[in-house]
């Protein structure tokens, strides 16, 4: 056996035993081997030394069981002994949560976005952080890992933020800025890769093993699951279903071409599509440059202008997600962002046109929208956790 045999072992072992206590349940040394098959010598020990650590606490006693003898003293894991950061670098505002070593949410604060300035935005999450730090009550010296979720194209590897036309950066080399900035490991993702993690692991897709989440915003993306594992693609910006041609004859796009989906389905296309009927002399109770959610509810209420507008976004995303369902084949697409909240309205014009735009075989695949109000940022904080854990 190589010198470093035993010491990996050893902190293989160490990995096992924190991994099952992550999951929030108290146990007994005995639990800890019996669950883990080591030795209860070995359980003994290696529990002791993450009490010792402060990644253990004690839980009191279990009951006698059903042979008798003394109650099992019982340890839990120390929620209090990490602390996780997601940050969402969004276009109209910059969010941060913080989490405890089991990934709960115990705060978060936001301020408005940094458009154009990015060493701005990058420095503005300081007095998020400690604003935040402040309300969990929690010191930042525990923080372990930072997760960072950007509506753009970045390089995952070098934690690069390549292109963010609708926040204006460009090149940004968002890791090393955040690790500086904070003094904790960071990794920076894709928006709607993040909030496919969320997705797969409390939403809609929780129990899917392949799907696409399409995250509509100010720009369209979409975050693609195979086989239970995010596919990012060979250098990250794997799912930029926005930047696919859907009109001919389409607008100018953000990133220097014409007609992509994010022309026609994003919320700024939903709302352009309401301004120019009014424009146009048509009715409505809504006023120029009305949100997305006014537009929801006007529709609800039978406003034709309002109703039109998502009706042709409906039919743009059928074009898009066509994309998906050909090349992917997965069994399910998820719509969260701005519209999520809109159901049949969006949905039922995309799955009128999606038959004319994909393979009959992939024409029925289920199309919901998703149950998460942040999933950008919850995925964030994913992206922290799974990295520390990565690391232990």
């Amino acid at each position: 056996m190589s010198p470093n045999g035993p010491h990996k072992v050893r902190q293989l072992n160490r990995r096992l035993v924190l991994d099952l206590f992550r999951d929030g349940a108290e146990r007994s040394r005995a639990d800890v081997a019996r669950q883990t098959g080591l030795t209860k010598p070995s359980a003994s020990a290696i529990t002791d030394e993450l009490l010792t650590e402060g990644l253990l606490s004690p839980a009191g006693v279990g009951s006698v069981g059903a042979t008798g003898g003394r109650r099992p003293s019982l340890l839990r894991y120390n929620s209090r002994c990490r602390a996780y950061l997601g940050i969402y670098f969004g276009v109209q505002r910059t969010v941060v949560a913080i989490a405890d070593a089991l990934g709960r949410p115990l705060a978060r604060a936001a301020a408005a976005s940094s458009v154009g300035d990015p060493e701005g935005g990058v420095r503005a999450v300081r007095a998020l952080v400690a604003r935040a730090g402040a309300r969990a009550e929690i010191s930042l010296d525990r923080l372990a890992s930072v997760g960072v979720a950007v509506p753009g194209l970045v390089d995952h590897r070098t934690g690069t933020c390549l292109l963010a036309p609708n926040l204006g950066w460009r090149d940004v080399v968002l890791r090393a800025q955040v690790e500086q900035l904070l003094g904790a490991p960071t990794t920076v993702y894709n928006e709607a890769h993040a909030g496919a993690l969320a997705e797969q692991h409390a939403g809609v897709a929780s129990e899917v093993s392949s799907f696409a989440r399409l995250t509509i915003g100010t720009g369209v993306g979409s975050g693609v699951v195979l086989d239970s594992q995010l596919f990012a693609g060979s250098t990250g910006i794997a799912g930029e279903v926005g930047h696919c041609r859907v009109e001919d004859d389409g607008l100018i796009c953000a990133c220097g071409n014409s007609g992509c989906l994010e022309t026609v389905a994003s919320a700024p296309a939903i709302t352009r599509a309401v301004d120019e009927a009014l424009e146009r002399g048509e009715t409505s109770s809504l006023r120029a440059g009305s949100h997305v959610r006014l537009i929801i509810d006007a529709a609800r209420q039978g406003d034709r202008p309002a109703r039109d507008a998502l009706t042709r976004a409906g039919h743009g995303l059928a074009r898009g997600v066509s994309y998906l369902l050909n090349v992917l084949n997965p069994e399910l697409v998820v719509i969260g962002g701005a519209v999520q909240d809109a159901g049949g309205l969006l949905l039922d014009p995309l799955r009128a046109e999606l038959p004319r735009s994909c393979l009959p075989q992939n024409s029925g695949c289920e199309i919901v929208m998703s149950s998460l109000p942040d999933a950008e940022l919850d995925g964030a904080v994913l992206l922290a956790r799974q990295l520390d854990e990565a690391a232990a």
